[in-house]
């Protein structure tokens, strides 16, 4: 469905969450699983949309693939789920930058935008890559005709396993904004995470990507 707009990317918050299943101690509730894709969603306090967590793991990747995607944002409109404009707003180094993105809605629904800051880190011992994103909605003036996201929380880790796979976890809540309902909010965070994650492991196989190097990026050793 393309509800799924409503909650967004993006982009990329928090720490890194790690991989293992989630469980009922800290409020997941498995939603959906299948094509190697694990969605849970649980509630947050005060907000009457879900947080979702999906889970995937992906054979015979590399950390470079993964972030080469991510620092293409004109690439994002191919794998995001309903992205239809992405861009740079500002470069602040090769790991921090702000960007903009915008996401269709079926009509009568405003489409939503919304502007971010995305950091992103490896941590030295285990080489999990870490990209966080928050809402920084006042960095750019309202877009006419859209709706502006102003809270969105989000994480993205990459895990290497040790064995040429990487597990794939993202995490996200948002605050749609606007008259939208929570009920139609709501069916959009199990569509959002599936097929941006059905996207994303078909993308990264490109030879553009598949061939990418970030000198600030360590490999594990095979």
């Amino acid at each position: 469905m393309k509800n799924a707009c409503m909650i967004l990317i993006a982009v990329l918050l928090a720490l890194p969450f790690p991989a293992a299943r989630a469980g009922d101690d800290d409020g997941w509730t498995l939603k959906k699983s299948g094509n190697g894709i694990v969605i849970y969603l649980r509630d947050m306090p005060g907000s009457r949309t879900k947080q979702f967590r999906a889970v995937m793991r992906v054979p015979g990747a590399r950390l470079s693939s993964l972030m080469a995607v991510f620092d293409d944002a004109a690439s994002y409109p191919r794998w995001m789920h309903h992205c239809i404009e992405a861009r740079v707003v500002k470069k602040i180094s090769a790991s921090e930058r702000m960007t903009y993105s915008a996401t269709e809605a079926p009509w009568p629904v405003s489409t939503r935008d919304m502007v971010t800051h995305s950091l992103v880190r490896q941590d030295p011992k285990s080489l999990t890559v870490t990209l966080t994103i928050r809402a920084v909605p006042d960095m750019l003036p309202p877009v006419n005709g859209r709706v502006r996201i102003r809270k969105l929380d989000a994480v993205w880790t990459f895990r290497p396993e040790g064995n040429g796979d990487v597990t794939v976890v993202y995490q996200l809540h948002s605050e749609p904004g606007g008259s939208l309902p929570p009920g139609l909010a709501n069916m959009a965070v199990t569509d959002l995470p599936f097929n941006t994650f059905i996207k994303l492991r078909n993308i990264i196989k490109e030879e553009k990507y598949a061939m990418a190097r970030f000198p600030q990026i360590t490999e594990p050793s095979r």
